[in-house]
């Protein structure tokens, strides 16, 4: 009789065992959408995107308060609202709308007949090994149950957005923008200077006033026409002046014609800089120093002619039709999303819970 009770007992471990690692399959479908179906640790990624894109809204939310005495209190997000929804509740929708706009690219350029090149396939293999290992996305996703050949996926399938968009407003696109409205574009919101920078924080106030004094005499060698902006730069940072090399072999890759310069861009632009307006307001030439609003830095620019460069012109073409066309494409896509069939497996879904997505700090 103990024998077989044990023998009983033996079976249902085993049943138990088998029931819990049988419970969720690898590869599982939780999602599908069109003809597109996401698994779970796909619908995980896609959970810890919005989960991250929720406390930036709630952050930048909390910071307009302006309140020092609330910034100061630890954040408790899960007690928080986004445009009207629970925290949690706005999470997991978010995840969905994502994995249905990510279905919509793909299905749309499915229909064009548009594949993504060599070259994106091979640098997006790149940057997710880059950021998996060297970011440390890799102790931030693995915890959570995603793999990098997920991660990697999940990457490669964004770049469905720009495909699809080039395709429609890139040049012979169906609502092509015209090459001058895109120039006028940049126009408004670029501009491109030579900038030497030099940060406050670790200095002590005699540093930081000597700080102050070197740049405004580099501005008035600059200005007087006694060295380059190069030279200074180079003694600043103490980099030692290569000779000019013999050129052995040209590429066909693209240069701007001062490779010191830099791109200064508005707000809501990849480039864009709390030094922007002053700049934009700087005739050509004109040198200047500039001191951070919060005086915890300051930078000597020289501004440069974008105009006179075609090489930004091109540079940045892709970010200015985004800028003109960025809100209509969403929209478009959101609609197009909307009309798409959607199935979710809640029983794969349910197991992935906002709450309990491991942060950073505790992943690593």
């Amino acid at each position: 009789m103990k024998a077989l009770k044990k023998i009983c007992a033996a079976i249902l471990a085993i049943m138990m065992l088998a029931a819990m690692t049988g419970c969720h399959k690898k590869n599982e479908v939780a999602v599908t959408v069109g003809d597109y179906e996401f698994t779970s640790a796909y619908y995980m990624t896609a959970l810890m995107a919005a989960d991250s894109e929720a406390k930036t809204k709630v952050d930048e939310a909390k910071a307009e308060k302006e309140d020092s005495k609330e910034e100061s209190k630890e954040t408790d997000y899960y007690a928080e609202k986004i445009d009207g929804k629970k925290y949690v509740e706005w999470v997991e929708d978010k995840a969905i709308e994502n994995l249905k706009k990510i279905a919509a690219y793909k299905t749309l350029c499915k229909e064009n007949k548009l594949e993504l090149e060599e070259e994106t396939e091979t640098n997006v293999k790149s940057y997710a090994e880059y950021y998996w290992s060297s970011y440390g996305y890799g102790a931030y996703y693995e915890p959570n149950g995603v793999s990098i050949d997920t991660y990697t996926k999940y990457m490669r399938d964004s770049y469905y957005s720009s495909l699809y968009f080039d395709h429609v407003y890139g040049e012979g696109g169906e609502k092509e923008i015209a090459a001058d409205t895109v120039k006028t574009k940049i126009n408004e919101n670029f501009v491109i200077a030579n900038i030497l920078s030099a940060s406050f924080s670790e200095m002590t106030e005699e540093d930081a006033k000597s700080t102050k004094d070197k740049f405004n005499a580099y501005a008035t060698e600059l200005k007087e026409g006694k060295r380059s902006f190069l030279e200074i730069y180079n003694e600043y940072n103490k980099v030692e002046e290569k000779k000019e090399e013999t050129k052995t072999e040209e590429t066909d890759e693209p240069k701007p014609k001062d490779e010191n310069a830099s791109i200064i861009g508005a707000e809501d632009t990849t480039y864009e800089s709390e030094y922007y307006k002053d700049i934009k307001a700087m005739a050509v030439g004109e040198v200047k120093v500039i001191e951070n609003e919060d005086e915890s830095g300051i930078i000597l620019v020289v501004k440069q002619d974008l105009a006179a460069d075609e090489y930004y012109y091109d540079t940045l073409d892709t970010e200015a039709r985004h800028l003109i066309a960025d809100e209509e494409y969403e929209k478009d896509i959101t609609d197009y999303a909307k009309k798409l069939d959607c199935e979710i497996n809640k029983y794969a879904v349910s197991q992935f819970k906002v709450k309990k997505i491991k942060a950073p700090e505790a992943a690593a």
